[in-house]
């Protein structure tokens, strides 16, 4: 909602800072918030423009250092907000994008999909050409055997309400240590981290980036994988439209083609899976019904996937308790 008035007392600070830099605002618009505990309010300003401030508790004091480094880091490679003001008290105004998300611009136009889906695989390419900074750690086995318990425990024991029992939960369990082992052995990029359209936005000619905070080394195929299948593409990403992405940005990068698809799908099996458990989690815990929908399609693509021998076990498992869910 947009309302003509000062802003409320939480943003006292952020006020502070717009009246000092010249972005007082004539109205305001408080914006969902996301994982973290970031606040964010679109500042509407007298000529009609519009910034962006944003609120770090103390608690997230980290994550505004790094967002800052890794602005820093990809200001010349790829399109990422300006930073306008900064007060170092966790107050910031930044550029604003707009309301228009890729994943908006794809679900409002679908004539414009190929075009900028194009431009976003160009900039999922550019982001892999850059050395990692180092801001955070790289991906490791460990983080993707975690997500991957944490999606199984989401699904079974949340969702379902239906545990698996010790054996089958060891099926499960060695299949997710083999897929951790597997992906984490994979040629490294830099990845964005969640390169979807929910982060990526129409700027100009080119694909502007947000949420880039949690940029790390890992898996070349990462983000390429996060953009061609995740909620905002499902209804409408069909295997050729995929294909034509993955080939342009094998091109970019100057892979060979057939090993790198095979580490997408592997590394599209993980990340699928994961994603199934923050649909689950959230649907489960009241947060977020939305997703419900969501969650037969993702499942569906996770079995679509599980088709290698080293995925036998936990396939048969997938297919007896899960298929219900897939309708």
């Amino acid at each position: 909602m947009i309302v003509p008035s000062v802003l409320p007392p939480e943003f006292s600070l952020l006020s502070a800072l717009a009246a000092r830099t010249h972005h007082e605002p004539v109205s305001w618009e408080v914006l969902p918030g996301d994982v973290g505990r970031r606040r964010y309010v679109r500042l509407i300003l007298r000529d009609n423009r519009s910034v962006l401030g944003v609120v770090y508790p103390q608690e997230e004091a980290d994550s505004r250092r790094r967002w800052s480094a890794a602005r820093a880091a990809l200001r010349d490679r790829i399109r990422v907000p300006l930073l306008i003001a900064d007060d170092q008290a966790g107050n910031q105004i930044v550029e604003d994008f707009g309301r228009m998300d890729l994943a908006t611009r794809f679900l409002e136009r679908p004539a414009d999909r190929k075009t900028w889906l194009e431009k976003a695989v160009a900039a999922g390419s550019a982001f892999a050409g850059m050395e990692d900074p180092g801001i955070n750690p790289p991906f490791d086995a460990v983080l993707f055997r975690r997500e991957l318990n944490l999606a199984r425990e989401a699904v079974f024991d949340l969702y379902m309400k239906e545990p698996l029992s010790p054996d089958d939960r060891a099926v499960h369990d060695r299949w997710a240590e083999s897929l951790a082992q597997e992906i984490a052995g994979h040629p490294r990029a830099l990845c964005h981290r969640d390169f979807h359209g929910n982060n990526l936005f129409p700027s100009g000619s080119e694909v502007a980036a947000i949420d880039f905070q949690d940029m790390r080394s890992g898996p070349d195929s990462y983000d390429l994988a996060s953009l061609l299948w995740e909620r905002t593409t499902l209804d409408w990403m069909t295997a050729d439209r995929a294909d034509e992405a993955i080939e342009r940005f094998v091109r970019a990068r100057g892979v060979q083609g057939g090993p790198f698809r095979r580490r997408f799908d592997r590394v599209l099996l993980q990340r699928a899976w994961k994603v199934c458990g923050t649909f689950a989690r959230a649907v489960a815990q009241g947060r977020g019904e939305a997703y419900r929908r969501y969650l037969p399609g993702e499942l569906a693509l996770v079995g679509r996937l599980l088709s290698g021998p080293e995925d036998a076990a936990f396939a048969a498992l997938f297919e007896a308790r899960l298929k219900p869910l897939l309708s």
